[in-house]
């Protein structure tokens, strides 16, 4: 093996230190990472263990006077007492009394048909396959002339 020239021997002088340098700068990026990390899990950590040992909120006893008649009576009361009904509940209105606002304007038939319905409360002319809602109604069935409507189980027919 021959004996290496000074210039080859400060070449590879030069070359060691430049892999160590290389070196230096990667372990500085990856301890700046390492730090970075770190410091995140303790932020995570410390928020976590101030939520955990933190006193709960309780709630606020207000001591409010209400008013006698707001005061709701007790479950013993309610069985013996007659309670009086004030107000009527109205009557639930059928799904026909709910359809004289709409109307078939037409049905367009192919592969899957289509209803063409004017919502006149709405001001609305709406184009609906079989599945689809319009209010509470749901399109039931469409048929050439006719649409079905399904309203919480009564079937109400439109026709042009």
């Amino acid at each position: 093996m021959a004996e290496s020239t000074p210039e080859e021997k400060l070449l590879n002088v030069i070359k060691k230190a430049q892999g160590k340098m290389k070196l230096k700068k990667d372990l500085s990026i990856f301890m700046k990472v390492n730090f970075v990390l770190v410091s995140l899990i303790c932020v995570i950590l410390v928020v976590f263990l101030v939520d955990l040992f933190s006193p709960k909120k309780k709630d606020v006893d207000l001591d409010i006077d209400i008013p006698e008649q707001l005061i709701l009576p007790k479950t013993a009361d309610l069985i013996t007492q007659e309670i009086p009904l004030t107000k009527e509940l109205p009557e639930p209105l059928s799904g026909t009394e709910i359809v004289k606002d709409l109307s078939l304007l037409g049905v367009v038939t192919g592969e899957y048909d289509q209803a063409i319905i004017e919502d006149k409360k709405a001001d609305k002319t709406l184009f609906l396959y079989k599945g689809d809602t319009l209010r509470e109604f749901k399109v039931y069935d469409i048929k050439e002339g006719i649409v079905t409507l399904d309203y919480k189980g009564e079937k109400i027919d439109l026709r042009i």
